[in-house]
């Protein structure tokens, strides 16, 4: 069953984030996104859409295939003033696609895809959509439920008693850790891409996906 608008896993939210299927379509006005105001119909809220990528082809031009929450693979052309090719050192197939205002295009070969057209609204995140998605609902969790802090690596509770002090990375500040070994051997255990999920987790988490106030731009 599809997340809610008031999900607590903010990736989630299929409105704000929704998949492909659920994206308004390019020669429509969506009522999910836009509402009719003094000059015509504007955005009424924020969405962006997130899919994994799956392959990259193109020599003129680069176009993505991706996979989104729900398994389907589609393409985005990337029709910027350079082709896209400014992207192309940040490609990797099982890295994360993010498009804001992301809409269904029809291209000439008769495919629907997503057409990205300004740079500003893309962004390539180096980690899978799985770890993305997992960070979001972790972070959710964590503010849901109030857990109590614990070492990311051994699992030792923060605690007066023992004098045990856990302090944060401090680079995404959601895991902790006791010490510096545990922070190292952490890192290598596969917090350096947690690490980075966490991070683009707090950019999503610090705008108001709800109220449209303005573009946003990565």
């Amino acid at each position: 069953m599809p997340e809610s608008k008031s999900s607590k896993s903010l990736l989630r939210n299929s409105v704000n984030f929704p998949s492909f299927s659920d994206l308004p379509d390019e020669n429509d006005v969506d009522l999910t996104y836009y509402d009719e105001g003094p000059r015509g119909f504007e955005p009424s809220q924020h969405w962006c859409f997130l899919g994994e990528i799956v392959d990259s082809y193109g020599l003129g031009r680069i176009l993505l295939r991706v996979k989104d929450k729900d398994d389907q693979v589609v393409t985005i052309g990337l029709y910027t003033d350079d082709r896209g090719h400014a992207l192309a050192p940040q490609i990797k197939q099982g890295h994360t696609v993010a498009v804001l205002y992301g809409e269904q295009h029809g291209f000439l070969d008769m495919s629907v895809g997503i057409r990205v057209e300004e740079p500003s609204i893309i962004k390539i995140i180096p980690c899978s959509l799985e770890q993305l998605l997992k960070a979001s609902d972790d972070v959710a969790a964590r503010k849901l439920n109030g857990q109590s802090r614990c070492c990311g690596s051994c699992g030792k509770k923060e605690s007066t008693s023992d004098n045990t002090h856990l302090r944060w990375c401090s680079r995404c500040k959601q895991t902790s850790y006791c010490g510096e070994v545990c922070q190292r051997k952490a890192w290598v255990d596969g917090h350096k891409t947690d690490c980075k999920a966490f991070v683009w987790v707090q950019w999503f988490a610090a705008r108001n996906w709800g109220v449209f106030n303005g573009y946003f731009n990565f």
